[in-house]
């Protein structure tokens, strides 16, 4: 005689409940997987502020040995204008010319053979001369003759020998005036000429980095950041380094070092210390 089973009632049919017990304990894995995870994105957020500040560190030691070291060394010990703790100013050459011969009414015909700092954003001129054969050069900080291209000053400085290889076009070729504004007597034929403009860097209070210094170029933001602290300072020729040189003695100057630390914006990494000296042309 068989036994009648029993229908579960409906909705019981291979349920089972949770305890509360086990709840929390779902819930403590869930928090305790949710903090791992966490505190391994808080990690790699550290290591990638870490990295990208040793990263700008050193891109701005490498943009102060490029690009402020490749022009102050360019300049000479006579094209130093100023040499303080904070600031080094240099004469840098904008076109270089040699004198062809003199023209009628005292003007002088010029084949200029090299333009350099084209890019220098600088509304103070200057010219310089040097006689033929001499090394040493006159400068008339200021001043700049009257100049225009002219066909003749290319017939006459070619005839004296300029561009024998006629690989220059007019352009290159200037008729100038206006010489006694600036020098005693008209440069004599195979002098050599420089009009330059003035190259100023300077350490400033970071306007966007709290408690940090930028170098600027010409008043314009060059690099930044770097911790406070840094400074220019000087190497004479007797070997003595000064932070502050005077005018009379900035003809002596040999050598400008820049000694600070470069940092990231984001203050994560450890700056990289610099110790720039940029030796002067002789």
């Amino acid at each position: 005689m068989s036994v009648p089973r029993r229908l579960a009632p409906a909705g019981v049919c291979g349920e089972e409940g949770f305890t509360l017990a086990e709840m929390l304990v779902a819930l403590t894995g869930a928090g305790l997987l949710i903090g791992l995870l966490i505190g391994l994105l808080a990690s790699q957020s550290r290591f990638h502020l870490r990295n990208e500040d040793a990263i700008q560190a050193s891109q701005i030691a490498r943009a102060l040995s490029d690009g402020m070291g490749a022009e102050i060394r360019g300049a000479g010990p006579g094209d130093l204008l100023l040499a303080t703790p904070d600031t080094v100013s240099v004469r840098v050459d904008i076109l270089k010319a040699v004198v062809c011969g003199t023209a009628s009414g005292g003007s002088i015909n010029l084949f200029a053979y090299d333009s350099i700092a084209a890019n220098l954003q600088s509304g103070w001129r200057g010219t310089a001369l040097s006689g033929p054969y001499q090394a040493a050069w006159v400068y008339a900080d200021g001043f700049t003759p009257a100049s225009s291209v002219s066909t003749a000053a290319e017939t006459a400085c070619r005839s004296a020998g300029a561009d024998g290889a006629n690989r220059v076009s007019t352009r290159w070729f200037r008729r100038t005036s206006g010489w006694s504004g600036g020098f005693a007597a008209l440069p004599a034929p195979g002098s050599l000429a420089r009009v330059y403009g003035r190259l100023t860097y300077a350490i400033h209070s970071s306007d966007s980095e709290s408690g940090t210094v930028s170098i600027r170029r010409n008043g314009q933001e060059f690099v930044s950041p770097l911790e406070s602290g840094a400074a220019f300072e000087y190497r004479l020729s007797s070997g003595a380094i000064q932070a502050r040189v005077g005018p009379g003695d900035l003809s002596r100057v040999r050598e400008v070092r820049l000694i600070g630390t470069a940092v990231g914006r984001n203050g994560r990494a450890a700056g990289r210390r610099v110790v720039h000296a940029m030796s002067l042309r002789n």
